[in-house]
């Protein structure tokens, strides 16, 4: 049986550097979430919950907010597409 995908398709991958403390932080939070059988237990899940939590409850910002402006964003992104291709000379 595969896998379940649980990372959106445009998802992208980047790097971050962890402290080895750090690093333990990613693992307590890991193993404490399997242990209550959540399904975002992973370092890139964890990651964006806390980004999450950081922007609504100490930025104060809505994230109906952010969600719409991706939503512009992706709509503005699959409009622009004005590219005129050329022949090539021979």
């Amino acid at each position: 049986m595969p896998r379940t995908r649980r990372l959106e398709a445009d998802a992208e991958q980047i790097a971050i550097y962890l402290t080895p403390t750090e690093q333990l932080v990613m693992d307590v939070i890991s193993v404490r979430r399997k242990k209550r059988q959540e399904v975002r237990t992973s370092p890139s899940e964890i990651v964006a919950d806390g980004l999450w939590k950081i922007l609504v409850e100490l930025e104060g910002v809505n994230k109906a907010i952010i969600e719409e402006l991706s939503a512009v964003q992706k709509q503005a992104d699959e409009g622009t597409d004005n590219v005129k291709v050329f022949p090539k000379k021979t």
